[in-house]
């Protein structure tokens, strides 16, 4: 079957392809991607975004609130294009083949042939047009880092609770009674084995694909858009990389984060940190091997807003040389906060040596509260949360990637000024958490310790989160993050560019929400 997106705006889907800043009002003379009449993507950044602070009315009820700022920043996008460039909308008559909104971050995605390209070059509401290209990450197959699932020789006994669970005291906050339920966690990842038996209870449903429709089919496989939110059978999330309902994990990288987020412990262990919470399987990465298209992130965190997560837990980090654009993350990460959705990022697995660039996008991204150690250089915050890789007995991995990072030559926000060492920077990660610890197999079949780097110990911290907001889903993205970072374990110091704020410990973060925050 053949499947398509509905967006009210066009009709959208793929992404890929090389990167270029543009330079010229000549196609031809800014790339050399374009063979013949070839279609190519290209993003467009409209020049006049939504001022978020100007949102007024808006629910305190964090769902409602979060659909409220998604459709704002759509309607405001789609007007703008509508005046800029209202030919779009002919599609095949102008070369255009899919045009996909963006609203995140204030873009547009358009897939179309060479003239048509060339026209965008002049539309005046649009500040800059890059050609999509997939971006590095940190390696994904890095032997002593993180593996596809493991073999049978690398495979564990079951335990009654996997170590890192343990270690940042989640089975003490359980007995609190903060135990994830009626938390949404997205994971941005490689895809989710929803069949696993240790999630089996613990994955979100799309109660609008579910069921018998009109004429007595099941709504999950019938090929129509039951819930008309623009996604065919998204039963469980969708796969961005492909555009379709195909949410498998081929690599086992997102089945084993989500194990660690929410695993209950059918096959034996217990490996998530938060066994009432829900994960959401949206595919975005990465079967392009090391490399990710933004665009295809991007996405799926609009699909998360619209969709009800409180959480957005993402193991991948884009490489500094990469080129990663900076300015659309930190747009997204502050559309975030303002919806109130925490983002958990990976540091990277880069170690240290490179400083102010160990650590990718979007983990540089500042985060929503700043620690009193913390540099106050910034002009803006973002719902960041960045987490770096300890062992059993708390030591920094020797991947984990350190800090600090700087946002002093990204044009728009220019502060946390590192200077060459002769100012502090932006100080990163902002805590860590346990990695290497049992997690699933893509299989289903036993337990493994090969998902390592700081991609294991990030769903750590997701998990920790929908601990918190299962307590009091009132608390804001710096409330959340100020609990973490206050109650953390100190690693190297209070407060470091090795661990941030120290090692999570989840049980003394709820008892800090609890006094600090009714």
């Amino acid at each position: 079957m053949t499947y398509s997106r509905i967006i009210p705006f066009f009709a959208a889907v793929f992404h890929f392809t090389v990167a270029a800043a543009l330079a010229s009002p000549n196609l031809e003379a800014w790339t050399g991607a374009v063979t013949g009449n070839e279609s190519v993507s290209v993003l467009v950044k409209m020049d006049k975004p939504l001022n978020l602070s100007e949102l007024k009315g808006l629910s305190q009820e964090p769902q409602q609130r979060s659909l409220q700022i998604a459709q704002a920043l759509e309607v405001h996008l789609n007007k703008e294009v509508e005046k800029q460039a209202p030919w779009l909308k002919k599609g095949p008559a102008e070369g255009v083949e899919e045009v996909t909104p963006l609203w995140l971050v204030g873009a547009v995605r358009v897939r179309a042939k060479p003239g048509a390209i060339e026209k965008l070059l002049i539309v005046k509401g649009a500040s800059s047009m890059t050609i999509e290209k997939s971006k590095p990450i940190h390696n994904l197959f890095d032997s002593y880092v993180t593996r596809r699932s493991a073999d049978i020789q690398e495979r564990v006994e079951p335990e009654e609770i996997g170590w890192g669970v343990r270690k940042i005291g989640a089975p003490e906050a359980w007995k609190l009674g903060a135990e994830g339920e009626g938390v949404v966690v997205a994971v941005l990842d490689s895809g989710v084995n929803v069949n696993h038996p240790d999630l089996q209870g613990n994955v979100w449903t799309n109660v609008g694909e579910t069921g018998l429709d009109a004429n007595g089919y099941d709504r999950s496989t019938n090929g129509v858009d039951d819930d008309q939110n623009g996604y065919i059978d998204d039963v469980h999330g969708w796969n961005f990389e492909e555009n379709s309902p195909d949410i498998s994990d081929y690599l086992g990288h997102g089945t084993q984060a989500a194990g660690i987020i929410a695993g209950q412990g059918a096959g034996g262990t217990h490996t998530g940190v938060a066994p009432k919470s829900k994960v959401m399987a949206l595919r975005s990465c990465c079967m392009l091997g090391g490399e990710v298209a933004e665009s295809a992130i991007w996405e799926s965190v609009q699909y998360a807003m619209k969709q009800g997560a409180r959480v957005v837990s993402m193991s991948v980090s884009l490489k500094h040389w990469g080129k990663p654009n900076y300015l659309h993350w930190r747009r997204a990460s502050e559309v975030l906060n303002t919806a109130g959705i925490i983002h958990v990022n990976s540091a990277g697995n880069r170690g240290h040596g490179n400083e102010p660039y160990n650590i990718g996008a979007p983990g540089s991204n500042p985060p929503a509260w700043l620690h009193p150690l913390q540099s106050q250089e910034g002009a803006g915050l973002s719902s960041m949360i960045t987490v770096g890789a300890v062992d059993f007995e708390d030591h920094l991995r020797p991947y984990s990637s350190v800090g600090p990072v700087t946002w002093e030559q990204v044009s728009g926000y220019q502060d946390f000024p590192y200077q060459k060492g002769q100012k502090r920077g932006l100080i990163k990660p902002d805590l860590c958490a346990p990695s290497e610890t049992p997690s699933l197999s893509m299989d289903g079949l036993n337990y493994t310790l090969s998902f390592g780097g700081t991609s294991s110990s990030t769903p750590h911290v997701a998990g920790a989160v929908a601990l918190l907001l299962s307590q009091n889903p009132k608390l804001t993205v710096a409330q959340v993050t100020e609990s973490l970072q206050m109650s953390a374990v100190p690693i190297d110091g209070e407060f470091t560019n090795r661990c941030g704020a120290g090692r999570l410990d989840i049980l003394a973060a709820v008892e800090y929400a609890r006094r600090s925050f009714k």
